[in-house]
């Protein structure tokens, strides 16, 4: 077979993928569990705090400079299971705070 750029991109994207299917089912639930979790914990907090006469400015600010930290912390060992964990969790956190601006119309 020759070797396009489609190709190219296509071996990319098995080496991308390869590793998720390929998996124990432990790391993958492990992993989703912790998306799930961040996506609730953050949603349940910015509508318990919403009714609260807190300024929710400075509350989206620290909800993201909490989740900036935790990915600069997981620099140092991008292959552990906990850390892999963490960035799932803020990753789950960062659509649950940008989905709530989108229902809130800011």
């Amino acid at each position: 077979m020759q070797k396009t750029k489609f190709t190219e991109f296509i071996d990319s994207l098995v080496k991308t993928i390869n590793p998720f299917i390929s998996d124990s089912w432990g790391k993958r639930s492990i992993l989703l569990l912790s998306l799930l979790f961040g996506f609730y914990f953050t949603n349940s907090l910015i509508s318990f705090l919403l009714d609260k006469p807190v300024n929710t400015i400075f509350l989206a600010i620290t909800i993201v400079l909490i989740m900036e930290l935790s990915i600069r912390s997981s620099l140092i060992s991008r292959f552990s299971i906990i850390i892999m964990s963490i960035n799932n969790f803020r990753i789950g956190s960062t659509y649950a705070l940008i989905l709530e601006a989108f229902k809130l119309g800011s």
